[in-house]
């Protein structure tokens, strides 16, 4: 293919990218956005009964819109990557039409970008994860996305191999899905799980809640065995509220009169389970149709149609290297 030709299809990808980033971003100010706000809920909640903190450094609307960008930018990264790759293996992918070949493209890149790095460590809403592990779960989370990548362009070449020697149909399936399937269960028992637990937020106020002293021994007891198993920082120390109690250094007995912080559960309507449940599902649908976007208006600037009387038929493909 010329260079002539792989402008062509270097531009493409970028208007097709920019156009399915605008669709993400739509999806994500309209639908995940509603999830990010009731998430911000529960981190609001944290702070009842503090001195007011800091402002934000940016306003609910400019990170809204800023999201937004960021999600139209990403889009025509990734159409700029889609149009090299589709270039750089036109002669290897087999497809009736360049849109084919695209659309063979963008869910291999899908695959790869979006959905096993998601099923290992999925996206978060506000709240959860520690800011002290976000290097480590950063790193994790390239790391898995480089080997994702690799075991899909592995999984591509034994297909083109297999196919190549007459294999078809079920065989072919078989023996290609079967070793893909094989290198996602290696990556995901090779990269260490997330390091932060998936919790809601407790208060982090001056309690208003006492552990009673009249509390039978047995309810002390049980309280402090359960929450030694859970680790539990909702009993806070007496000298200072604002940080758990050691549970390791202290008797039952000591528990009375213990400030004990309110669960932000309490206090917000939403249940934050489904917060979670909700935002994962909604970041992965907002990618998913940032890729069928950018896929279709790839595929009609690649593959443009002309009417023919009342019918819409397929323009003659014009050669690799004539695509400008």
């Amino acid at each position: 293919m010329t260079d002539k030709g792989i402008k062509g299809f270097v531009l493409r990808g970028l208007a097709a990218g920019a156009a399915g980033g605008a669709a993400s971003a739509l999806f994500l100010r309209f639908v995940t956005e509603t999830q990010i706000g009731r998430a911000l809920r529960f981190e609001d909640a944290t702070g009842i009964g503090l001195p007011p903190g800091e402002p934000a450094e940016f306003s609910r609307s400019t990170q809204q819109w800023g999201g937004m960008l960021g999600a139209v930018i990403f889009g025509m990264v990734l159409g700029i990557v889609l149009g090299v790759t589709v270039a750089a293996l036109h002669h290897r992918i087999a497809a009736r039409n360049e849109f084919g070949r695209v659309a063979r493209v963008a869910a291999a890149g899908f695959v790869a970008v979006v959905l096993i790095p998601s099923l290992k460590y999925p996206p978060n809403p506000p709240t959860v994860g520690d800011p002290d592990t976000i290097t480590d779960r950063t790193t994790a989370y390239l790391l898995l996305l480089a080997g994702s990548i690799v075991v899909v362009f592995a999984a591509w070449v034994l297909w083109q191999r297999l196919s190549e020697r007459g294999w078809d149909g079920a065989p072919r399936f078989l023996v290609a899905g079967g070793a893909f399937a094989l290198m996602v269960v290696a990556l995901f028992l090779v990269y260490p799980a997330s390091p932060d637990r998936i919790a809601p937020p407790d208060s982090d106020a001056t309690p208003a809640l006492r552990v009673a002293a009249d509390a039978p021994p047995e309810v002390l007891a049980a309280m402090l065995e359960t929450a030694r198993e859970v680790d539990d920082t909702a009993i806070r120390d007496p000298e200072d509220p604002g940080q758990p109690l050691d549970l390791e250094g202290v008797a039952t007995e000591d528990l009375i009169g213990a400030p004990v912080a309110v669960n932000t559960t309490k206090l917000v309507a939403n249940a934050y389970t489904t917060v979670v449940w909700h935002f994962r599902l909604e970041s992965i649908g907002g990618l998913a149709i940032m890729w069928a976007a950018m896929a279709a208006v790839f595929g009609l600037l690649v593959d443009p149609v002309r009417v023919v009387g009342r019918a819409r038929v397929p323009a003659v493909a014009e050669p690799a290297g004539g695509l400008t």
